[in-house]
């Protein structure tokens, strides 16, 4: 695997991570999301495990409120479950503490609001988040949205 960060991320990486959200809309995004992911990525920054070329997870961000704040968490399916997440969290946790930051943040849906988010907050948790506040209909009628901070 090779760790890689893109600070203006590349047409090809776009279109994969796009590739990724697609797969994982139906079951995590509004339909509009991986589109909304092309334009919003041009202003934002990745960090990428890459297996010959094609990424197998990624993390992009930006920066908010003066913190890297996580736009998209994603593995391909066919890696789930294998520790890339955690070991591309801990290469990003290095990457913005050098950097000079010592925390991140990320919004997502409470399990409340759609219960296939439960295993999402036992990953956020497991890697050191903790949730911060909730907020009420920030992301449509009806839902619950989950700030969570990790500090060190």
């Amino acid at each position: 695997m090779e760790y890689v960060v893109e600070k203006e991320i590349s047409q090809d990486s776009i279109n994969q991570i796009v590739a990724i959200a697609e797969d994982y809309t139906k079951d995590f995004f509004t339909e509009n999301y991986p589109e909304d992911m092309r334009i919003d990525m041009k202003f934002q920054r990745a960090v990428i495990l890459k297996n010959n070329s094609r990424i197998v997870s990624c993390i992009v961000f930006t920066c908010l409120d003066g913190s890297p704040h996580i736009t998209l968490m994603a593995t391909k399916r066919d890696y789930n479950n294998k520790g890339y997440g955690k070991l591309l969290m801990q290469y990003f946790v290095e990457y913005v503490s050098e950097l000079g930051f010592n925390s991140i943040e990320l919004y997502t849906f409470s399990p409340e609001t759609r219960p296939i988010y439960t295993a999402t907050i036992k990953f956020y948790q497991s890697v050191g988040f903790e949730v911060q506040r909730e907020h009420k209909d920030l992301w449509g009628i009806g839902t619950t949205t989950l700030k969570m901070r990790k500090n060190w």
